[in-house]
């Protein structure tokens, strides 16, 4: 299992932090792919390189002002912002892209559920996947907690979306601290045996990076998530957590995720 961590594209003194502290990779945010300027993605490719680090990983996929759903779906501007985001994370190296994007995956009140699971898995089929294979990527879909969208909140949920889209680069993601709040299956996670490519991590109940004085209540979770991912067959972990302090925090989050034996 490989190990990131979640940060933003140009948080350069953070990458050298990070690449101390041991961690495999970097995760950013697709929108500041579609968004910053060729001399800014540049610049940010060279300085992944120099700390030696790789961006594989990206989240935030599609922003909350664009809809996936409902009645008001802009697939025209949707296209627009994939192909200039995708276009930018196959400079940058990145090969996976986490469709979280709780709002815009939201429908209004009243609106059908199986409705906008098909405008979703359409979006993916006929927009999202064919642009991501150009690019060598594949989408994961991640369920979110109850309170951050109307749809997709178990493990189950996202897989289902996946398959429905017949698109063979699109799968799903765990993220511990979503199963965990939802009250979803840790042990199911490994009935899905190469349908789980990715997988976020941080404190179960606080969201919080891993620490060193986490309780063996807590280090017992991380050890049923990784085996979990281990059995599906997801080879990579991003720790997205809150810190207050990334250049203090990092090396233990990670000397904890190791000391759990992932590899």
């Amino acid at each position: 299992m490989k190990i990131g961590v979640c940060r933003g594209l140009d948080d350069f003194d953070a990458m050298n932090a990070a690449i101390q502290a041991g961690v495999d990779y970097w995760e950013t945010g697709f929108s500041c792919l579609a968004e910053f300027d060729d001399e800014k993605i540049n610049t940010c490719k060279e300085t992944l390189k120099a700390c030696g680090l790789t961006c594989i990983a990206s989240n935030g996929f599609i922003p909350g002002n664009m809809k996936l759903v409902g009645d008001d779906v802009d697939y025209v501007a949707l296209k627009e912002y994939i192909d200039r985001g995708f276009e930018r994370a196959e400079k940058i190296g990145v090969k996976k892209v986490v469709l979280g994007s709780g709002k815009a995956r939201s429908f209004p009140e009243g609106f059908s559920l199986e409705k906008a699971k098909e405008q979703l898995a359409f979006f993916l089929k006929e927009y999202a996947a064919p642009r991501a294979k150009k690019a060598d990527c594949i989408i994961v879909i991640e369920p979110l907690r109850f309170c951050e969208s109307t749809m997709i909140y178990t493990v189950a949920d996202g897989v289902e979306i996946a398959r429905m889209s017949k698109s063979d680069n699109v799968k799903g993601l765990a993220d511990l601290y979503h199963v965990y709040g939802n009250c979803d299956s840790i042990e199911g996670i490994a009935q899905f045996k190469g349908e789980i490519r990715h997988a976020h991590i941080a404190q179960p109940d606080t969201r919080r990076y891993p620490s060193l004085f986490d309780g063996d209540d807590i280090k017992s979770i991380y050890k049923k998530f990784f085996a979990s991912l281990r059995a599906s067959g997801c080879d990579t972990c991003s720790i997205e957590a809150r810190t207050d302090d990334f250049n203090g925090e990092i090396s233990d989050a990670i000397k904890v995720l190791k000391s759990i034996d992932i590899y």
